[in-house]
């Protein structure tokens, strides 16, 4: 079977080397480079095709948000997970709308730094519970999401990225974003609450989350 390749980008050289050594331990997970600005993964991952990126959200002369967006564009199918510190939310968003699998702080531990490679290459969005009330704070107090709110935008975003609904779960999915809970959505919608759940659990699969909370952040950063 052949390893999952990975390279590394951050302008922190120890980070890159002590992330390299605990990742190449794994069996089936191999770091094939590592970069330290946004043009040299750029010029790497052109030259080595990895199928996952760790990248560094801050770097010098490009930051990892506008080489994600270009990386995204011209291999769309390459996984890019961001580091990212709790002084950097207000990037975090930017990064998802840029076609970021999701993000992980610089703390993490090996083994769920690994799961998290597993995940993004299922097509899960990465979001640490730990960070998410922050985010969604940020959200509320934040107009800058407010010229993206249309659910007709959400849905635009959402099929460039190959997610396509049914219309029961369209309508669920814009209640979800607007806040309504499980028995609302069954009482606005006429359906039993079992119904609406099984329903719930097909739009967080679609979407590659496991919760409201992860769901919410993903829609409101695209």
């Amino acid at each position: 079977m052949s390893k999952i390749k990975i390279i590394i980008a951050d302008d922190q050289k120890i980070i890159c080397e002590g992330l390299a050594v605990m990742l190449n331990q794994q069996s089936d997970l191999e770091v094939i480079a590592t970069a330290n600005s946004g043009e040299d993964v750029i010029n790497k991952t052109i030259e080595s095709k990895p199928d996952v990126i760790l990248m560094d959200i801050r770097m010098p002369s490009m930051g990892g948000i506008t080489a994600a967006k270009i990386l995204k564009e011209k291999y769309p199918n390459i996984k890019i997970i961001m580091l990212t510190t709790f002084s950097q939310n207000d990037y975090i968003l930017k990064a998802l709308k840029n076609g970021a699998s999701g993000y992980l702080l610089k703390d993490t531990d090996v083994h769920q730094l690994v799961d998290a490679i597993y995940q993004s290459l299922k097509g899960q969005i990465l979001i640490p519970e730990s960070i998410q009330p922050l985010l969604m704070q940020q959200l509320e107090t934040s107009g800058e999401n407010d010229s993206r709110s249309s659910f007709e935008t959400v849905l635009d975003a959402l099929k460039e990225r190959n997610i396509r609904f049914t219309d029961t779960e369209t309508n669920i999915l814009k209640r979800l974003l607007n806040g309504y809970s499980n028995q609302e959505i069954a009482d606005s919608m006429y359906l039993s609450i079992g119904t609406v759940k099984n329903y719930v659990s097909k739009v967080y699969r679609k979407l590659g989350v496991s919760g409201r909370t992860e769901a919410i952040l993903l829609l409101k950063s695209l």
